[in-house]
């Protein structure tokens, strides 16, 4: 029998039957809203699904090194494998980074979702002093903290109106923070040279979902991933119709959905590879060696 972890280090938890696992992983300091529908989805399919409160990472979890994260979820993939059949990861903007982090150095993870990935802020709407600031970290200046501002990753005005005023009135966004300490921009900037330099080392098949008009992450982010992973599967969906918070802006219908079909399709591979390989091992390694 399966039997459900402590569910204290997560911030959603759903024990599902399907013996496939997802672990979510939000934006840097985000929450369970900024996901949408994606959860109900997977729920829907009966897998388990873990957003895990990562250390360092999550909101008020204090300040950490961005290796203690990827060490937090890898672990979290092990525990997970221990009672499951797969595990998948889901991230959202440098939740995405950070599950390419982890699925670089964990090759038992069976397919990754990316949503909106950042391995460089190059967006239209980035500030031209950003890339200035991990320097001014380095440099000893780092009591401040980086603002959202216009149009906080949403091209839907109704949403930005709604967000513009819970950040005037809160301080806070609808989906999370509406700041970011300087040492955790920092850490993300080194998770992401990081994650560029260690690309080749990924093989877990990808769905990279991304918005031509992204204001945060541009095209080109997607581009070094196409270059420089192995995967035998990377399918790429382009959206035209929002900026960088795919799963609640204007096509979050779409990103759910393809969300949620692609792990489905993916776990139904693998259940098929396992029959095939107990029923007749020889066949299966003709088959990969095509």
């Amino acid at each position: 029998m399966t039997t459900e972890p402590n569910t204290a280090p997560f911030e959603a938890f759903y024990q599902g039957s399907s013996n496939h696992a997802v672990i979510m992983l939000p934006g840097l300091c985000g929450s369970e809203l900024e996901m949408g529908v994606v959860p109900r989805l997977l729920r829907q399919s009966q897998h388990t699904l873990a957003i895990p409160r990562i250390p360092g990472y999550s909101a008020h979890t204090g300040l950490t090194g961005f290796a203690s994260w990827v060490d937090y979820v890898d672990h979290l993939v092990v525990d997970l494998l221990k009672t499951h059949l797969s595990v998948s990861l889901v991230g959202l903007s440098m939740g995405a980074t950070l599950a390419l982090a982890v699925a670089e150095q964990n090759e038992q993870i069976e397919s990754v979702v990316l949503l909106s990935t950042v391995l460089a802020f190059d967006g239209w709407a980035m500030s031209w002093y950003h890339p200035l600031l991990s320097v001014a970290y380095s440099l000893g200046f780092r009591n401040w903290h980086y603002m959202e501002k216009e149009p906080f990753g949403v091209k839907n005005p109704d949403l930005r109106r709604r967000i513009q005023r819970s950040v005037e009135a809160n301080k806070v966004s609808e989906l999370g923070a509406a700041h970011l300490p300087a040492r955790h921009l920092y850490e993300s900037a080194g998770l992401a040279k990081h994650v560029i330099k260690n690309l080749k080392n990924i093989h877990a098949n990808l769905l990279i979902i991304h918005s031509i008009d992204d204001e945060t992450a541009s095209p080109k982010n997607v581009d070094i991933i196409l270059e420089l992973a192995k995967s035998e599967i990377k399918k790429v969906i382009w959206l035209g119709n929002c900026y960088h918070m795919i799963t609640v802006d204007n096509e979050r219908e779409i990103v759910a959905n393809e969300t949620s079909n692609f792990i489905n399709q993916m776990h139904e591979q693998s259940l098929l590879l396992e029959k095939m390989m107990l029923k007749n091992p020889e066949l299966v390694i003709k088959l990969r060696e095509r």
